[in-house]
């Protein structure tokens, strides 16, 4: 028999909620309302900037 199955099991890329900072291993907490980071630069621009396009390509269908 042939499994009816989709592929929506592959791997999609991060989602902007999977970037947030609290899942950071810089994550330093917040004080005032501000994040505050433990690294001088965000380490995962890169990653929160390709899911951002991801979403808004998913969400334009």
């Amino acid at each position: 028999m042939k499994k009816n199955k989709n592929n929506n099991d592959r791997w999609q890329g991060y989602m902007p909620a999977d970037c947030d900072c609290k899942y950071c291993v810089y994550y330093g907490g917040k004080k005032n309302g501000n994040v505050i980071c433990l690294a001088d630069t965000c380490v995962c621009s890169d990653e929160i900037r390709h899911a951002k396009q991801a979403y808004r390509r998913e969400r334009s269908f």
